[in-house]
């Protein structure tokens, strides 16, 4: 009877030695598949992205072609991250004050995450900055299919020769800088302004003789109040097309082969210069295209621009040209209600 319980015994020793060893084996498989996951937080010889930085001992590296630019000048970023394609790559910067950066042309938010590719290594960033100094930071971010994040930072510092006014004695004389659209179909023009001596400069109404000419910017004497806030509004002024004779007439019936005309005036109305802003427009055109604006130039407090937009290949019926500014809200303003205009337009099928 005593041999027969030793038998038991021992087989129940030796079923828990195997069930001891096969959790062990499932453990120690696990452990290799969350390694091979997430390498470089548990190990060194994890899976890297493509490219010849050396990473070392760090799970993300970003590098920067300079760390001194000029505002408007591009910014090549280099970069490489431990882990598979299964994750989110992005790039993100802080904010500060009259600075943003553009990728592809388009203004890129501040604070917030810009997606890229897992199996990008490499990035062009060009900053536009209203300050004469700027220092920021960038980051890039790597975070893997579990939310499991690592990032690397670098500081930029980008310098811009922009005029910045800060007294009204020291505005510069000349009365305009143009600057020219590359959109087709889209253009602008100089209206007439007065020579008011006694107070700031009002731009009258537009009247512009040739319609492929650029756009001026008026400068008005006012100061920024470094503490204040900018307050861009948008307001109408004409809508109508161009004659035979090459002038804008101001009209609300056009017709399909007209070459239609609009005049905005964006004035600042806060008590702090703006910085770089962005305007938009939805064109009553074939397929109705937003049109989006370069970098337009800081407004001072009380300073305007009136900008004239013509557009071909007109649609018939009723339709409304409208106008946005800061539509990613890039500027903190005091009223943010007074950035949108817009006019409706008739066009005559025949």
């Amino acid at each position: 009877m005593n041999a027969k319980n030793n038998n038991v015994a021992t087989a129940k020793n030796v079923f828990a030695i195997l069930g001891f060893i096969i959790l062990l084996a499932i453990g120690v498989w696990s452990a290799i598949q969350v390694i091979t996951f997430v390498p470089r937080l548990f190990s060194d010889t994890g899976v890297t992205s493509n490219t010849a930085i050396d990473l070392g001992d760090k799970d993300i590296v970003v590098q920067v072609s300079n760390d001194v630019v000029e505002s408007g000048d591009p910014v090549n970023l280099t970069f490489a991250h431990t882990g598979n394609d299964t994750g989110v790559l992005s790039f993100s910067y802080e904010c500060k004050e009259g600075f943003y950066f553009q990728i592809d042309d388009s203004p890129i938010p501040c604070n917030a995450p810009y997606s890229l590719p897992t199996t990008d290594t490499t990035l062009e960033i060009n900053p536009v900055s209203a300050n004469e100094l700027t220092d920021v930071e960038i980051a890039m971010t790597y975070t893997n299919a579990a939310g499991e994040s690592v990032r690397d930072t670098k500081s930029l510092q980008v310098l811009s020769t922009s005029p910045i006014v800060t007294d009204a004695e020291n505005v510069r004389d000349d009365t305009s800088v143009e600057t020219a659209t590359s959109e087709p179909s889209v253009t602008t023009t100089t209206g007439e302004v007065s020579e008011s001596t006694n107070g700031p400069r009002e731009a009258t109404s537009v009247v512009p003789t040739q319609y492929n000419t650029p756009y001026t910017y008026t400068y008005v004497p006012q100061a920024s109040n470094p503490y204040g806030d900018a307050d861009l509004e948008v307001q109408m002024v004409a809508i109508g097309d161009i004659n035979t004779y090459g002038s804008f007439e101001a009209k609300g019936i056009l017709r399909t082969y007209s070459t239609g005309g609009a005049i905005f005036r964006v004035t600042n109305r806060g008590t702090k210069q703006s910085g770089n802003w962005y305007f938009s427009a939805m064109l009553p055109t074939r397929g109705g295209y937003p049109f989006t604006s370069g970098a337009q130039r800081t407004l001072m407090p009380n300073e305007s621009v009136e900008i004239f937009m013509t557009f071909d290949q007109l649609i018939p019926g009723t339709h409304t040209f409208s106008v946005q500014i800061d539509q990613s809200n890039y500027i903190y303003e005091s009223n943010e209600y007074n950035n949108a205009a817009q006019q409706t337009i008739t066009v005559l099928g025949y």
